[in-house]
């Protein structure tokens, strides 16, 4: 309730006469100083905040006209003031709203609904497919290069063996022609 009789007492400070000047006319003419808007926001919000907007004090507080804080008439003004002051006394014979305590989440809850949660989340599996990617890569063009350089080796050595059987069975063909001569005229081929 403190804060109820510090707005209250600081509600009495303002009156017609610091909130009116002398007009050219000589008549007095009130225009609503910035502190005087500034404390009406603050018991508007006080009073919603605290009590809600279905309680008396802000119905009594809805009619409320901050156009008649501005003009000629100091009995409009002190109405209007009336009506904020009521309004706080209103309050301080109605107890506030309920706050409803919300019960506490599951810490899993909690940390779903946390924005840095996905975030680190959304990182760390973009790294870990990034470095897969990279490692999985790197190493099967490692595997492939080591297997490309065997199978070239394997290449050279089959075409050696190629080369090797292509001159044995050249050699062979020639000593088998020599043979079938040999079987065909044994005399004649051992004089020469």
């Amino acid at each position: 309730m403190n804060k109820i009789d510090e707005l209250i007492q600081k509600g009495k400070t303002f009156n017609f006469n610091n909130n009116s000047y002398n007009s050219t006319n000589g008549f007095f003419f009130t225009k609503a100083s910035d502190e005087l808007l500034a404390w009406i926001a603050t018991v508007e919000d006080f009073i919603i905040s605290n009590y809600g907007e279905q309680s008396s004090a802000y119905k009594l507080y809805q009619t409320f006209n901050r156009r008649q804080l501005d003009g000629y008439y100091q009995d409009s003004f002190d109405k209007q003031m009336s009506i904020l002051m009521g309004s706080l006394k209103a309050c301080k014979n109605i107890s506030p709203k309920t706050l409803q305590i919300q019960k506490e989440e599951h810490l899993v809850i909690q940390l779903i609904k946390n924005a840095y949660f996905w975030t680190v989340i959304v990182i760390a599996v973009g790294t870990a497919f990034g470095l897969g990617q990279h490692f999985g890569t790197s190493k099967f063009d490692k595997e492939k290069s080591e297997y490309y350089e065997l199978t070239r080796k394997q290449e050279i050595v089959i075409k050696e063996y190629k080369n090797s059987i292509l001159l044995k069975d050249s050699t062979i063909d020639i000593l088998k022609k020599k043979i079938r001569k040999l079987e065909e005229n044994p005399i004649q081929n051992t004089l020469k």
